[in-house]
């Protein structure tokens, strides 16, 4: 699976102050319909009104409004963004996709998961014991021992924005709040029919155990089992994640930052292009509206978590985009020059913290994205052949699996700052990156690892820890 960060072998790879939806059916959709992100010169309602017109006057269909970040989610023809262009209160607008909406995606490979080492399943389908043995990943960041100073607070829900999470998963529906959960994938707000769920994977849900799976004495645990988990499905039925969901999922976050959704994992980048070039129109349009929801959800005092990415490849030093546009089944992609203007997101935006992963050894695990300066924690992904070594969490039809991947070990990155965020209830985004920051363990930096300062290459400022981060200390610089 290409759209949400995950591996499972070495090999394989919203005061919504906005206007409600007025999308046309996509069945009554022309062949040639495209999606675009419309961008307005300044934030608020005024300009978004002028938008909205100007949208409807180029022939265009509004589907949703995001005045809080001037950003307005359209649909139109082939020639729409020529004809918006220039239009009062418009100042750029971007296709979001290569190809129409009722284009075949090529989509993502169905994961595979490796059965090897599986705990011996009970009857009734539950893990037998969700012993330590059986998820080193929580050993490896403490993540026993800080439990018993805290096993988080229901007041702090983290959202897991992914392809959407099973809320009927037995070792997640204790700690599901579906009040604050919503399907994106479509670029507006969906709640109606649990349609946070996912209709193809179970990525999300896996990501959800490792944060906050229930103990309830079966199956595994989380990080951080007292805090709980609300859903915001980004990726469409083609397991895609295009920028409008970002900006749907950034949003929402913001505007329900004071229900208490104060984190979320970002296990995922944005299709259909893997790295966003200023220098193409589009591309620098979706990166601009997704930096202007993700940078309100952040000032709203919501932290973002993302998944490096697993294509063993520096960040800090780019010069080949391998794979876009990924989203048409007749034109592969194929490796376009590029450089370190452009951008992965949600992993390159300011103030996200990026995620790379470690093996069950401690070392970087060889598919994990590296990149002075750009990474800036480590988290446990596993490293094993065929599945072999992974991290076990929750998986589809109430099961559990072992998968492995940045996609694995943002999520402990994310339960870790749940924990701090539990215990410190006034304490914002800086602040409590801040604690995960100096909390963390420094790992061997071994050639080709680039040390500088207090942060290298291949782990940023270190691997998380969950004990010295909710250790009692002055402040959330202290290690404790």
């Amino acid at each position: 699976m290409r759209a949400a960060i995950a591996m499972v072998s070495v090999a394989a790879a919203a005061l919504f102050g906005s206007v409600p939806a007025r999308a046309a059916s996509t069945d009554a959709a022309p062949a040639e319909l495209y999606s675009y992100l419309v961008l307005t010169p300044s934030v608020g309602t005024a300009q978004t009104v002028l938008a909205e017109s100007a949208v409807r006057r180029a022939g265009g269909v509004v589907v949703y409004a995001y005045g809080p970040v001037g950003v307005v989610v359209a649909h139109g023809g082939p020639g729409f963004a020529a004809a918006v262009r220039g239009r009062p209160g418009v100042a750029r607008v971007g296709a979001t996709r290569t190809v129409p909406l009722r284009g075949r995606a090529r989509g993502r490979a169905p994961e595979r998961v490796g059965a090897a080492g599986l705990p011996a399943v009970g009857s009734g389908g539950a893990v037998a014991d969700p012993a330590e043995a059986a998820q080193w990943n929580l050993a490896m960041v403490h993540a026993y021992e800080a439990q018993r100073i805290t096993e988080g607070s229901a007041d702090v829900v983290v959202a897991v924005a992914d392809a959407g999470v099973d809320d009927r998963h037995p070792d997640l529906a204790p700690n599901f709040a579906a009040e604050l959960s919503a399907d994106c994938s479509t670029g507006r707000p969906i709640r109606a029919d649990a349609a946070w769920r996912a209709p193809r994977s179970d990525h999300g849900t896996h990501v959800a155990g490792t944060i906050a799976a229930a103990r309830d004495g079966h199956g595994v645990l989380g990080v951080a089992p007292g805090v709980r988990i609300a859903a915001l499905r980004l990726g469409d039925a083609d397991a895609l994640f295009h920028g409008e969901a970002s900006v749907c999922g950034f949003v929402w976050l913001a505007e329900h930052a004071d229900q208490g959704l104060r984190i979320a994992n970002h296990s995922y980048y944005n299709d259909p292009w893997w790295l966003l070039c200023p220098d193409d129109e589009d591309q620098a349009v979706i990166h601009e509206a997704v930096r202007r929801a993700a940078a309100y959800a952040a000032d709203r005092g919501v932290l973002s978590i993302a998944a490096a990415g697993n294509d063993a490849y520096d960040l800090a030093h780019k010069t080949v985009d391998p794979r876009s546009p990924n989203d048409a089944a007749t034109r592969p992609a194929r490796p376009r020059p590029v450089n370190d203007e452009c951008r992965q997101l949600p992993a390159e935006l300011p103030g996200v913290i990026t995620v790379a992963a470690v093996g069950a050894n401690g070392l970087r695990a060889g598919y994990s994205n590296t990149g002075l300066g750009v990474l800036d924690l480590a988290g446990p992904g596993g490293d094993g052949a065929a599945g072999g070594e992974g991290v076990l969490s929750t998986s589809g039809d109430g099961g559990w699996a072992r998968k492995q991947g940045t996609s694995m070990a943002a999520p402990a990155v994310t339960g870790v700052a749940a924990l701090i965020a539990s215990m410190h209830p006034t304490w914002g985004p800086a602040a409590i990156t801040a604690r995960l920051y100096a909390t963390a363990g420094r790992p061997e930096c071994v050639a080709p690892c680039v040390p500088a300062g207090d942060v290298d290459s291949f782990h940023g400022h270190g691997l998380v820890n969950a004990l010295r981060a909710v250790r009692s200390s002055s402040g959330p610089a202290g290690r404790g």
